[in-house]
């Protein structure tokens, strides 16, 4: 359970006088275990050497010595001591020893005290190969395999054992080694085999696991169920695919990890009452989960107590338990978390922006730099009162019954995955008495239990727009346990945290969607009707349609595209034109999801107006009016939540003309262009180039693109701007890479095609990231069904009748005058004396951002005011901001300075913002990108 780097490490100037002793030690060990494995066995020392370990690494822990840390997650291998922990294991398997009998039997034991003498002994596992060493002086093995299926470990055992020790003891106990590296044990079946033919009248093999590994466990649990069935064990074909469930997740190194049964006893009757008191509180408050766990069976994970009262989780078929000490390693991670928690800070690190520099919200951003950098070095203890804290995992729960007790914590977010988990702790934690305390102290508690954590984002966004979407910068993320599944669902909650912050709808965005809108409705583009009524009556609605995205896999499916272009529907996706066009395809519709005015310096790359002159435009309202002029007719929909939707969707539904709006229309205009076809009506897509991700950081879109020059230079450091990259599930191959944009991206497009299916087909033909809901299709197995002869005039007629005719031009001016600018102003006069003088306690502090919250949805009922829709997005910004430097307590005067300063940049923020608007309410925004080169025109 505390298996993390930072509870094994001393103080900071600590560690560095150990680990400046040791390297120096490390080095020569390693040479010279190097050279000893060399004349043993060259092929292995030149495996090792060759080997590069890119996911574990050795450490030195406050007891100087060492152990392996896995880079990726801070998760160790062994606890402090690792050699006096192998020590101990050794001496207990000497003194019960699991077995599995080649020969038949009477008696089904599978343990005994370890012979002096021993035919044949199989080890799972290798790590840092103490153990190894210990077992070679306590009893003579004539046949020793060993497997180690991860390579890392024996790798960092380099550094650990001394290899020519290991060596001579098994040459002087007359031992034979057998190193099965990168083997989970799978080849068993023939290994058996072999050593009843080395062996003669071998009976039994003894089994020790040193590690658990999903594979290896299988075969351990294969071979103990099998015990004495010698034809069982030697049938040949048997294939080993491990515990590959979330739910069958357990450490390598575990309590038990010898593998020894449980002693069952029965539980207790104070056990039982806990389990009915607890769940007639659920019956009451959460009948659902009552519902589930009323008649619930484990299927992997049950609860054991022993004698004493204590209890633990037990896999039955791994045969290991979660904990070591349940109350000690309880409240020693409540202990470490109190003095260390995570926060999570998506506020720190929101860089400013050269491209929209003359963008009201980016000059405060930029002003903001010097206290986020200052923040990304501090570290404080968990304050007495908390806003919001997440708990990821359960397990047994007494760890959150001692943090409710010991923290004041006003919102409380809980979730666990694991069934078993959750069921066994109504057993044993007190829900009865939490549910209690926070009732009665009128704060909340939610429950998101099962499913893999795909849904907690949506879930948390529910309750977090209840008590306002800052309070995402104020909350506090703690994890029970690890697992890679609640791993995953924490970092994909933050990720996705993060862009709700960094990507809202800011005061900039909102007036120019405003201006913009309202400018489409002037100039008459055209708008998406929400009834479908007759488009469903047409059969174009059948006629394939191709997105075309800019990833880098494009490039292998342009043959496939030019193959079937006449008989589909085409969209390019934003940069992808250019791509398109260098390849000589001109597209029906391009597709734009940004409102500033870049894409219209991005898409004039293609330096040939006829060419788009020939092409629609499809886009969500905010579309830059010189980018729409670029092609042959605007067709638009609403996006859904954003100020300009807002302020003229239900304006124009009141004068008859009720538009379709997007739900899905974000983060990326891949996202979009999905949503907005669906919306059509279209009912099969092929997407290509929808990559979201890449093989290879370097190339990360189409070689086509304006990412690269002619020469197929990046045209800037891409992993230097966007960061490393994450690993995901191919569509075509294992994984890929990707940012956690579009990760998020990938996500809104399975909630898409979620709401769609089965009515849809959707082939994702990229070879990038996985979408799931979209079927894999290589594009060279592409089969079109029924075609429509002429496609021009069957779209023709299905757009005159999918969108408005008539002209709502007439209706821009009357919608926005509604809307009174001395109310905005005076509105915003009151918000100032809001923030007009400096706090001087915490409480000050906390009634400041309060009373603005409340003030902005106080003010969102009048409906002649735009202030909520300018100032929404801004405010939940810099509300979060402020919760973020909220001062730790009375003492600390520099707190209290940084947050006065956030409160005077909000203040005078409010009045630059107010003297942009009222100056020029309906202007066009002016970003330009001046590095992007023209294209030669071609001949289509």
């Amino acid at each position: 359970m505390l298996k993390f780097i930072n509870y094994q490490l001393d103080d900071e100037e600590r560690q560095q006088q150990l680990e400046t002793q040791v390297t120096p030690l490390l080095q020569q060990r390693w040479t010279k275990n190097l050279n000893a494995i060399k004349e043993y066995d060259p092929a292995l020392s030149s495996k090792i050497q060759q080997y590069n370990s890119s996911k574990h690494s050795i450490f030195c822990t406050k007891t100087a010595q060492l152990n392996i840390v896995n880079i990726n997650t801070g998760r160790v291998l062994y606890q402090q001591a690792p050699e006096q922990e192998m020590i101990q294991e050794v001496q207990k398997f000497i003194q019960n020893a699991p077995f599995v009998s080649v020969q038949p039997v009477n008696e089904h034991n599978d343990c005994e005290p370890l012979p002096v003498k021993v035919d044949a002994l199989m080890m799972f596992g290798f790590g840092l190969g103490y153990q190894v060493i210990e077992l070679l002086k306590n009893s003579a093995i004539r046949y020793l395999v060993i497997y180690e299926p991860n390579l890392e470990n024996v790798a960092c055992s380099i550094y650990s054992i001394d290899w020519q020790e290991l060596f001579d003891l098994a040459n002087r106990k007359g031992t034979q080694l057998s190193f099965q590296f990168g083997n989970a044990a799978t080849t068993i079946v023939n290994d058996i085999k072999e050593l009843l033919g080395l062996i003669t009248g071998l009976d039994k093999i003894y089994l020790y696991r040193h590690l658990c590994h999903p594979v290896s466990d299988e075969v351990f649990a294969f071979l103990l169920q099998n015990s004495g069935d010698l034809a069982a064990l030697s049938l040949s074909g048997r294939q080993f695919v491990g515990f590959n469930l979330a739910i069958d997740y357990v450490a390598p190194h575990v309590n038990n990890v010898l593998g020894y049964l449980d002693k069952k006893v029965p539980l207790s009757n104070s056990i039982n009452a806990r389990y009915e008191k607890n769940m007639q509180a659920f019956s009451r408050l959460y009948p659902e989960i009552y519902q589930l766990f009323s008649q619930y069976k484990p299927s992997s994970w049950q609860l054991v107590e022993y004698p004493n009262g204590d209890c633990n989780l037990w896999h039955k078929e791994r045969r290991v338990y979660l904990y070591y000490n349940l109350l000690a390693e309880s409240t020693a991670l409540i202990e470490q978390y109190l003095a260390q928690p995570f926060k999570d800070d998506v506020m720190v690190g929101l860089a400013s922006s050269e491209k929209f520099k003359s963008f009201v919200h980016y000059q405060y951003i930029d002003k903001l730099q010097q206290i986020f950098l200052n923040l990304k070095n501090e570290q404080h203890p968990l304050p007495e009162q908390v806003d919001s804290l997440i708990v990821f995992g359960v397990a047994l729960g007494k760890q959150i019954e001692t943090l409710v007790k010991k923290v004041d914590i006003k919102n409380l977010y809980i979730c666990e995955p694991n069934l078993d988990f959750f069921y066994a702790s109504l057993f044993v934690t007190d829900w009865d008495a939490i549910f209690t305390s926070i009732d009665k102290e009128n704060k909340r508690i939610y429950l998101n239990i099962g499913g893999d954590g795909t849904v907690y984002f949506s879930d948390f966004m529910a309750q977090f727009y209840q008590v306002g979407a800052f309070a995402i910068a104020n909350t506090y993320m703690f994890s029970s346990y690890f697992s890679p599944e609640l791993l995953n669902a924490a970092q994909s909650l933050k990720r996705q945290l993060k862009v709700v912050l960094t990507m809202g709808e800011y005061y900039d965005h909102a007036r120019y969607g405003i201006a913009h809108t309202y400018i489409s409705l002037e100039t008459e583009h055209k708008f998406m009707k929400k009834d479908r009524t007759v488009t469903d009556t047409l059969a174009a609605k059948n006629i394939p349609v191709f997105i075309i995205g800019n990833g880098p896999s494009l490039d292998q499916s342009i043959d496939y595209i030019k193959e079937h272009r006449a008989r589909v529907i085409v969209v390019s996706c934003g940069t992808t034109i250019r791509s398109l066009y260098q390849l000589g395809i001109q597209p029906d519709f391009h597709a734009e999801v940004e409102q500033n005015r870049a894409t219209f310096d991005w898409i004039t790359q293609v330096n040939d107006r006829a060419y788009l002159k020939g092409i629609k435009i499809i886009s969500v309202n905010g579309l830059h009016p010189d980018t729409a002029s670029l092609f042959a007719q605007s067709y638009l929909a609403f996006k859904s939540g954003e100020a300009s939707t807002q302020l003229f969707q239900t304006a124009l539904a009141k004068r008859g003309f009720d538009v379709a709006s997007l739900a899905y229309a974000y983060p990326t205009v891949s996202n979009m262009v999905l949503s907005y076809v669906l919306e059509m009506g279209f009912k099969t897509i092929y997407l290509f180039g929808v990559d979201l991700g890449y093989t290879d950081v370097a190339q990360h879109h189409s070689k086509h693109s304006a990412y690269y020059t002619s020469s197929g230079a990046e045209v800037y450091d891409y992993k230097a701007f966007h960061g490393n990259a994450m690993a995901v599930k191919g569509n075509f191959r294992p994984l890929v890479y990707t940012k956690p944009e579009f990760d998020v991206s990938r996500q809104v497009l399975e909630q898409v095609i979620a709401t769609m299916q089965p009515d849809v087909e959707i082939y994702n033909c990229s070879d990038g990231a996985m979408i799931k809901g979209a079927v894999a299709l290589a594009p060279h197995n592409i089969l079109l069904g029924h075609e429509i002869t002429d496609i021009a005039t069957a779209l023709e007629h299905y757009l005159s009748e999918l969108y408005f005719s008539q002209s709502l031009s007439a209706f821009a001016k009357p919608i926005l005058d509604f809307y009174d600018l001395n109310l905005l102003s005076d509105s915003i006069s009151q918000w100032q004396k809001l923030v007009a003088q400096p706090v001087t306690t915490v409480l000050e502090a906390k009634e400041s951002i309060n009373k603005q919250w409340e003030f902005i949805k106080a003010e969102s009922t009048d409906k002649h005011n735009l202030l909520f829709y300018l100032f929404y997005g801004s405010t939940n910004y810099f509300l979060s901001v402020l919760t973020k430097v909220l001062p730790k307590s009375e003492n600390n005067a520099q707190d209290f300075i940084r947050f006065n300063q956030v409160r005077q940049y909000w203040h005078d923020y409010l009045a630059d913002a107010l003297d942009d608007f009222v100056s020029q309410p309906i202007i066009a925004d002016k970003v330009k990108v001046n590095y992007l080169p023209k294209l030669a025109t071609k001949g289509m």
